[in-house]
């Protein structure tokens, strides 16, 4: 079964900034700017381990929010 975020986007948070999440292709990134954490989504499951968790560069991050809609500097959606 595919992982299906729009169903969960609500409730899914970053262990360790409590941050929302955007999924950008097999992982689900925070949208926390201190953090830029990246967790992997593995057969369909989102694996919100802190170990497990990629920290992203900011350049990086960046340009990720931008694509989701949201401030390329805070992260939070555009407009808000």
């Amino acid at each position: 079964m595919p992982f299906d975020f729009n169903a969960v986007k609500d409730f899914l948070r970053c262990p360790q900034s409590k941050a929302e999440l955007v999924l950008e292709d097999d992982a689900l990134v925070s949208t926390s700017p201190e953090a830029r954490l990246k967790y992997p989504v593995r057969d369909g499951i989102p694996i919100l381990l802190i170990d497990d968790a990629e920290q992203l560069p900011p350049e990086q991050w960046s340009a990720i929010m931008e694509k989701h809609g949201r401030d390329a500097a805070t992260g939070q959606p555009r407009g808000a």
